[in-house]
């Protein structure tokens, strides 16, 4: 691992360009991806509680990113626990998903073939590209790992090993689970859903309340590790690039976390739930974090072509990270122009 610092992205940015100013724009923006894709997980929150019982919005979100901050602000062992075990829960109601579509997956194939010859270039185009940008905050995540580098064991070795298997499972899991959602109902109805793998269960004739429990593991999963990362990512800034007042990530005496900077995340996801739509919250996160991803790779071609020679441990050719730039801004692109 080159980098095993807490600012994830910004740092690598750093060692790749030596520009602090545009190291300083990467750090926040990468603080602004952790806030706003804590903003949309938690508007995804009321959804998938709404199946239990009638609740608002404008007391569910408080109590949701309140528990949530307190738990990251109390240090990272404890958030570590609680990421941890509602991790194997959602893993579990995934594999529930798949099990209850069954044999209707084999209907896969042919029914994306028929889409396929159905569509033409440009039309296919103009819905793809749109999904693909949305669809993209779905991996946002990966990176957040590199961010607690410096509070893990054995880094050069271990966190490679981590970010590769998370993405490769986690890919695996996605796949899987669209193709048993929509073999099961139609893509248009589940747009419309406010809890589209509850509606799959019970097409199938079971109950969607065991499920519906899973869902918000799974949300409040993604959600508080978006609020441990951004203040860490605030504290790097302040540490290395002097661009974050000191009061702001002082270090708590019990917890060693960034309490004040964990408090002003945590304030700034429950505005942006409370007032702005979910797919509104996704877009923005996916604007960001891809250019974000495209600076970061920028970074690592960077570095390549400063040093030809191979370093020990985990190393991808030059040509993934000059991938990355080119899918990362062609995203952007395809968006903006449809």
């Amino acid at each position: 691992m080159r980098v095993p610092e807490s600012g994830g992205s910004a740092a690598y940015v750093d060692a790749g360009f030596s520009r602090k100013s545009l190291t300083v724009v990467v750090g926040y923006a990468v603080v602004a991806t952790g806030v706003i894709s804590a903003a949309t997980i938690a508007t995804g929150f009321v959804g998938y509680a709404n199946v239990f019982l009638d609740i608002s919005k404008w007391w569910a979100i408080p109590l949701l990113v309140g528990i949530l901050t307190g738990i990251a602000a109390i240090g990272i062992r404890q958030a570590g626990w609680f990421m941890a075990i509602t991790t194997v829960l959602g893993i579990a109601g995934l594999v529930w998903v798949v099990e209850h579509a069954g044999s209707d997956m084999l209907d896969y194939p042919q029914m994306a073939l028929a889409q396929f010859e159905a569509g033409s270039g440009p039309v296919m185009a103009s819905a793809v590209l749109p999904a693909a940008f949305l669809a993209f905050y779905a991996y946002i995540g990966f990176e957040d790992l590199v961010t607690l580098s410096e509070e893990a064991e054995e880094q050069a070795s271990a966190m490679p090993r981590a970010i590769v298997t998370t993405l490769i499972v986690s890919l695996l899991l996605y796949v899987v689970v669209s193709i048993a959602a929509i073999t099961v109902i139609p893509a248009e109805e589940l747009a419309q859903s406010a809890a589209p793998l509850v509606d799959v269960v019970r097409s199938e004739g079971s109950s969607g309340q065991l499920l519906g429990v899973v869902s918000l593991a799974m949300i409040v999963n993604g959600a508080l590790a978006q609020i441990v990362m951004a203040p860490r990512v605030l504290h790097d800034l302040h540490e290395h690039h002097g661009a974050v007042p000191h009061w702001l990530v002082r270090l708590g005496h019990r917890s060693a976390t960034p309490v004040n900077a964990t408090l002003l995340c945590g304030t700034l996801v429950l505005v942006l739930a409370l007032f702005f739509p979910t797919v509104t919250l996704a877009s923005w996160t996916s604007f960001v974090v891809l250019g974000v991803f495209a600076a970061a790779n920028g970074a690592l071609v960077a570095l390549k072509l400063k040093s030809n020679a191979r370093r020990a441990g985990f190393e991808v050719p030059l040509v993934v990270p000059i991938l990355g730039v080119v899918v990362s801004l062609g995203l952007i692109a395809g968006e903006a122009v449809i």
